[in-house]
């Protein structure tokens, strides 16, 4: 059984990282990143192209939402000793199944540094540590390669390939999921 989420969403710090709850003041920066082109060629079509302001405050709105409903935690990655948004973590929580669906994005400016390995890997351990959860999944298109080494460095494993799965207008993808249970996690 998943643990009870804490009333307020809780800040995880990392060596380089503050991944905090989204504010409002992140919607600038949020409709930034996802209005480079090579960003929404990597995300699924449930983000708008174009992406506008109203899009990222409805995205901040509903993390606050989610939250309270305890189906989704969202959070926003930042430099450690800097406050402007450069990505989010999220987890799609299901209660019933005891486990959680990772999705992220970062900012194109940042890619490469391994900040969404250290990011993704600190929420893989909030998952298991703090909320308890019993599985870890996520998935990625097949040209992001880098998306399916950042789960690994988490400790996801490889777990199949869904073959032209996804339709992203004229162009079908593989999809390549990735998962954990605890048990499995602990020996990494």
């Amino acid at each position: 059984m998943i643990k009870e989420l804490p009333k307020e969403q809780v800040t995880l710090v990392t060596q380089r990282l503050k991944l905090r709850p989204l504010h409002m003041k992140d919607v600038e920066s949020i409709v930034d990143i996802h209005s480079d082109k090579d960003m929404a060629l990597l995300m699924s079509d449930s983000i708008p192209v174009p992406y506008k302001t109203e899009d990222a405050v409805k995205f901040v709105e509903n993390s606050y939402i989610n939250y309270r409903e305890k189906e989704n935690i969202e959070f926003c990655i930042t430099l450690k000793d800097e406050n402007e948004l450069i990505g989010v973590v999220g987890i799609d929580i299901n209660q019933k199944d005891d486990h959680v669906t990772l999705g992220y994005w970062l900012g194109k400016a940042w890619w490469g540094k391994g900040y969404m390995s250290e990011a993704v890997s600190e929420v893989v351990a909030y998952c298991f540590e703090e909320l308890e959860i019993h599985r870890v999944a996520s998935h990625h298109f097949h040209p992001n390669i880098a998306s399916g080494k950042v789960m690994q460095k988490a400790g996801l494993k490889c777990e199949g390939r869904r073959k032209e799965h996804y339709k992203k207008g004229d162009i079908f993808f593989d999809i390549i999921d990735y998962g954990v249970v605890k048990s499995e996690w602990k020996k990494l």
